[in-house]
C-alpha cells in the first residue's frame, strides 16, 4: 500500500482476512450445520438491507434529521440500520428454532465442512463490510478505496443482491447499472429540422421532450457541478466528461436512475449525482460553463445579471514556432516593445495564419530619401519613388478641375475693421422692375 492511504485502506486485507479466519474457527467448532445457516443469514440480512433502506431512510427525514449531519449520513445510518435490525430478527428466530445437537455428523465432517463454510460465511461477512465502507462518506484520513484491495469482495455482493432481486429483466438493469444515456452526435445536432404540415382535421399533439443528463460522477466538494480531477464513468467512452447526453430513460420516470454498480464504483454513495440538462444550462447562465454539445448557446434566456460568457485564455506563440494546419488562427498578444509592421493598427499583433510560422520581430527600413537625379526616369525636384525604374517616366498627375461654385456656396463678405464680429452674407440679387409698354 503507498504511505498516501489512509490506516484502514492500509489494513484492509489484514482485516477480511481476519473475518475470514474468525468464521471458518467457528465453523470447524460448531460444525458444518450452524455455519452454513450463518451464512445464510448473512446473506438475507444484506438482500433485505437494500430492499428496505429507502423506507428506512424515510422514516429518519420523518423524525427530522434533516441537518447537515443527516444529508451526508443518513444513507449510511439507514442501510446499516436495516443489516442490523434484519441480521438480529433473523438470529432471533432461527436460533430458537433450532435445538443444541440438530444433527449427528461425524467429528472429521464437522470440523472440515464446518471450516470451510464458515470461511465461505467469512467472505460473505467481509463483503458486506466493503459495501458499508464504500457506501459511508468517512474523512480522508479513514477513506476507503475498494478498487485497491486484493480481495474486493464488495463487488460479488452487489452482483448477488442484483441476482436475488425478484424483479423483471428490464428493472434488474435499471438497478444494477442505471440508465447511462448514449452520445450525442455532432451531426444530430446540425441538421435541420423541417416543419411537418398541419392538418386542421387532425388533433394536435404535444410534443414530449425526453430527459438529458450528463455523465454519473462523484460530487466530493458538494458544488454541485463536476469539477476536473473528480471521478466519473465514461458512459460515451470520449475519454472526457460529457455534460449530456441522449436520453435512455427505459422505466419513463423523467430521472436519471444510478444503478448500485455505479454507485459502487464511485465511492461514497451520497456524492454521486448526475446533472440534469436545466442544471447544466443554469451553469452556462451563470457564466460557469460555456458551450456544451448538445444544447443550444447562448443558453435560453440569456446570462444572469453581472454574469456573462467565460473568456477563453490567451494563448501565445512563441517566436520560430509552427503551428500545424489543423490549428485555427491564434491571436498573439501585442508587445508594447514591437516595432511598427505596415498594414497592422498600434497596439495589436498579426494572427498566425493555420500553417503558417509566428516570425521574430525585425526591424523596418527607413524610406528611401536619395534625392532623384534629372531626366526621364524622375521630373526636377520629384524624389525618385520605390519600384520605379530609372528610365520610366513619371505618370502625370491629373489636371486640377476647380469645384462648382454655386450661389449658396458664395463665400461671406467680410467688412474691413469689423473683424471680431460675425460676417454676414451678401443679399440676393433684386429682379429689376421693367414697366409694362404702353402705359403710363
Amino acid at each position: 500500500m503507498l504511505l498516501a492511504d489512509s490506516m484502514l485502506q492500509g489494513s484492509a486485507d489484514l482485516i477480511t482476512f481476519a473475518i475470514v479466519g474468525l468464521l471458518a474457527w467457528l465453523g470447524s467448532r460448531y460444525g458444518v450445520f450452524l455455519a452454513t445457516v450463518w451464512g445464510l443469514q448473512a446473506l438475507l440480512a444484506v438482500v433485505a438491507a437494500f430492499a428496505i433502506t429507502d423506507r428506512v431512510d424515510d422514516l429518519l427525514v420523518w423524525a427530522g434529521m434533516t441537518n447537515e449531519f443527516g444529508v451526508i449520513w443518513r444513507q449510511s445510518i439507514a442501510f446499516v440500520t436495516s443489516l442490523s435490525v434484519v441480521a438480529i430478527a433473523t438470529r432471533v428466530a432461527i436460533g430458537s428454532a433450532i435445538p443444541e445437537q440438530p444433527t449427528n455428523y461425524p467429528p472429521l465432517v464437522d470440523l472440515v465442512g464446518g471450516g470451510f463454510v464458515g470461511a465461505m460465511a467469512g467472505l460473505v461477512v467481509a463483503g458486506i463490510l466493503q459495501v458499508v465502507l464504500a457506501m459511508a462518506p468517512l474523512p480522508e484520513w479513514a477513506s476507503f478505496d475498494h478498487s485497491k484491495v486484493n480481495w474486493d469482495l464488495g463487488k460479488g455482493i452487489i452482483e448477488l443482491v442484483g441476482s436475488c432481486a425478484a424483479i423483471s429483466k428490464d428493472e434488474r438493469a435499471v438497478m444494477m447499472d442505471g440508465e447511462p444515456g448514449f452520445k450525442v452526435e455532432k451531426e444530430e445536432i446540425q441538421k435541420p429540422q423541417q416543419a411537418a404540415p398541419v392538418d386542421p382535421s387532425q388533433p394536435v399533439l404535444e410534443k414530449i421532450e425526453l430527459p438529458q443528463w450528463s455523465e454519473v460522477f462523484a460530487d466530493v466538494n458538494w458544488n454541485q457541478q463536476w469539477d476536473k480531477g473528480e471521478k466519473y464513468l465514461d458512459a460515451d467512452q470520449n475519454g472526457e466528461f460529457s455534460w449530456v447526453l441522449r436520453s435512455n430513460d427505459l422505466n419513463t420516470s423523467k430521472t436519471r436512475d444510478i444503478g448500485l454498480r455505479e454507485r459502487y464504483k464511485l465511492g461514497p454513495w451520497v456524492t454521486v449525482r448526475v446533472l440534469e440538462k436545466q442544471e447544466v444550462q443554469r451553469l452556462q447562465r451563470q457564466g460557469k460553463l460555456g458551450e456544451v454539445l448538445g444544447l443550444p448557446y447562448p443558453p435560453p434566456g440569456g446570462f444572469a445579471p453581472g454574469a456573462s460568457a467565460p473568456a477563453a485564455a490567451a494563448s501565445a506563440v512563441p517566436a520560430g514556432v509552427n503551428v500545424p494546419a489543423a490549428v485555427p488562427a491564434v491571436p498573439v498578444p501585442a508587445d508594447p516593445a514591437q516595432p511598427f509592421v505596415p498594414g497592422v493598427a498600434p497596439g495589436t499583433a498579426p494572427a498566425v495564419a493555420p500553417g503558417g510560422a509566428v516570425a521574430p520581430p525585425a526591424a523596418v527600413p527607413a524610406f528611401p530619401t536619395t534625392p532623384a537625379v534629372p531626366g526621364a526616369g524622375a521630373p526636377p525636384g520629384v524624389p525618385k519613388q520605390p519600384g520605379q525604374p530609372a528610365g520610366a517616366a513619371a505618370p502625370a498627375p491629373p489636371p486640377a478641375v476647380a469645384p462648382a461654385v454655386t450661389p449658396s456656396q458664395t463665400p461671406p463678405v467680410e467688412t474691413p475693421g469689423r473683424a471680431n464680429e460675425t460676417p454676414r452674407p451678401a443679399p440676393p440679387p433684386q429682379t429689376p422692375f421693367v414697366p409694362v409698354p404702353g402705359k403710363k
